[in-house]
């Protein structure tokens, strides 16, 4: 859901996006490449497009590019509604965004195995220092570690099972709201101005 006038804009002229700028110059061998010609390069590799979504998502920006359209009193019951569905799947897409990406691109082993380890390490310092459960109570003590173990790897399964829910709801969703919009363009229900964010 970007416009890739807009992408080819930021890249040549938005600081955010100079690691990706440097790729371009180097791939098109042109230590000033103009707008057009970034514009043809990201629409033939989509490494381009996917580098600055990603840069975006640590950034917190969004990559769907499509307005909120705007519905007027006078205009015929089909456009108004066929508006408010494209208003509502962009917004969607809006909000699950973070969810563009699979689950094998995220760091949930590390974040969540993390605290696994921590609540683990605590425990040890306080048995370790204020009991004698090390040497008397054995068995509870490793197997309320291994607790911890299962509701860490529990967790982990959890979220990565969500994350894997909420991508594909998102893959299904972007393909069904592109194929709306350019369904309203074919039948000149707004342009593609009205429809995008521009430069």
């Amino acid at each position: 859901m970007v416009n890739k006038k807009k992408v080819a804009h930021q890249l040549k002229f938005d600081g955010m996006y100079n690691t990706i700028y440097i790729e371009v110059q180097e791939e098109l061998k042109n230590e000033d490449p103009s707008v057009e010609e970034i514009e043809e390069l990201i629409t033939q590799n989509e490494y381009f497009i996917r580098e600055y979504k990603e840069l975006n998502r640590y950034g917190e920006v969004s990559s769907v590019h499509a307005k909120k359209l705007s519905i007027s009193e006078d205009e015929d019951n089909t456009i108004k509604k066929f508006k408010e569905k494209i208003n509502k799947q962009t917004q969607k897409l809006r909000d699950l965004e973070m969810f563009e990406v699979d689950s094998k691109n995220n760091a949930y082993s590390i974040w969540i195995g993390s605290a696994g380890v921590m609540v683990i390490f605590m425990m040890h310092n306080l048995i370790a220092l204020f009991s004698e459960y090390y040497t008397t109570h054995t068995e509870i003590v490793y197997g309320s570690f291994a607790i911890v173990i299962a509701l860490t790897y529990r967790s982990y399964k959890k979220i990565k099972s969500n994350h894997d829910k909420q991508h594909t709801k998102y893959k299904n969703l972007l393909t069904n709201t592109r194929a709306d919009i350019q369904e309203g363009l074919e039948k000149c229900y707004y342009t593609y101005d009205e429809c995008f964010e521009g430069v």
